[in-house]
Formats: C-alpha cells, structure tokens, sequence
C-alpha cells in the first residue's frame, strides 16, 4: 500500500509522457509502474534509472523473457505491480 500518492501518468509534462509511451512499447505494457512515475519526479535521475532498467533487462546470461519472469514473481511476492 502506498504512504505517498504517486501522480498519474498523465499529470506528467507532455514530454515525460512522450517517454513513458516509449518505455511501455520496449517492456510491452499498458501501463507505467509505479516506480518509473516515482523516478519521474526527477527527470535527471529518471533518464539513468531508464538506462540502467533497459541494459539490466536485455538478453545477456539470462535471456529477458526469464529476467522478465523474475521481476514478475519478485513483484507478486511483494505485493507490487509490475
């Protein structure tokens, strides 16, 4: 459960949401979660924070669908949305 409400995906600026709209095309979402808009509040630090997701996400030892699988049982287990 949140302590803190954690903006909208659209209160963001039009160009924090022209990069949400890129990050759900690359994980294949329909939605931001809530970690990406809670890195957002700062677009510096998100710019990084988006980096560093997508180069630990891409296939290297572990292929992304497993990564992916991972992130998933991680998430459910602490009750998160991924």
């Amino acid at each position: 459960m949140e302590t803190v409400r954690i903006k909208d995906e659209a209160e963001f600026p039009l160009a924090m949401q022209k990069v949400f709209a890129g990050a759900k095309r690359w994980f294949g979402l329909d939605f931001v979660p809530k970690m990406n808009r809670v890195t957002a509040y700062d677009p510096g630090f998100w710019a990084g924070f988006g980096r560093c997701g997508k180069r630990a996400m891409a296939d290297g030892a572990l292929p992304r669908e497993l990564k992916e699988m991972i992130a998933v049982g991680v998430s459910a287990i602490n009750a998160c949305e991924y």
